[in-house]
């Protein structure tokens, strides 16, 4: 491989482990946070000019009770649908709270939508395992909670969003009032991630100062040999 080509590989390789590090970075910042799923790492791809792509994978965290009765866990596949400032958005993380107004919010202060809008969530209301909102004995509203069966996204406000083309389908996860789920990060094995990537980009970046060196003694050396 010519020094260029090689120097070119070297850089290409430091940026996809970079990206690697910011993603394994995050992961371990929400270790803590209830439903947070992790992405792996799929390695670079040509389309995006060799940066790392990565995909958001789920796994079931445990159910850890709380004992407050809008703290929400999903036992099985799907999304609590949020109204988010840039439109419906998607998340497992069951830290709900009624407001002044006896809507729904979500631990950042956005409606949680129900079946025609915002949940409605009256006084001494409670939520049953179908996630229907019941007060007084009649069902009031019912979570939208959501099956994302095509690839999802994560935006830049952790939430999910449905990739172009998924299709949304209602799903059939249990609903546990009182617990919340906690996070799907497994800390060993992300740090273990973690080591890995940085020897990586240390190799590459070895790899570019020697291409680099050799470039050098070429525009440097060569010229002042004489015949």
């Amino acid at each position: 491989m010519d020094a260029p080509d090689a120097l070119a590989s070297a850089a290409a390789g430091m940026r996809a482990q970079a990206d690697r590090l910011d993603i394994i970075a995050a992961d371990l910042a929400n270790a803590g946070t209830p439903g947070f799923d992790a992405e792996q790492v799929l390695g670079p791809r040509f389309a995006d000019r060799f940066k790392a792509a990565a995909e958001l994978t789920h796994v079931q965290g445990a159910l850890r009770p709380t004992g407050v009765r809008t703290d929400i866990a999903l036992s099985g596949p799907g999304f609590f649908a949020v109204a988010a400032p840039d439109g419906v958005r998607y998340t497992r993380d069951g830290r709900l709270s009624p407001d002044q107004d006896g809507s729904l919010l979500d631990a950042r202060g956005h409606h949680v939508l129900g079946t025609l809008g915002p949940v409605h969530f009256p006084h001494g209301a409670v939520i049953d395992g179908e996630g229907r909102v019941v007060a007084g004995g009649r069902i009031v509203d019912r979570l939208r909670i959501v099956d994302l069966t095509g690839r999802a996204i994560r935006g830049a406000d952790g939430y999910r969003a449905a990739a172009p083309g998924a299709a949304l389908a209602r799903a059939r996860a249990q609903v546990r009032a009182g617990y919340l789920e906690d996070s799907g990060v497994n800390p060993i094995a992300e740090m273990t991630a973690l080591v890995a990537a940085q020897r990586a980009f240390e190799a590459d970046q070895k790899a570019a100062q020697r291409a680099d060196e050799t470039l050098r003694r070429a525009v440097t050396d060569v010229p002042a040999v004489h015949p």
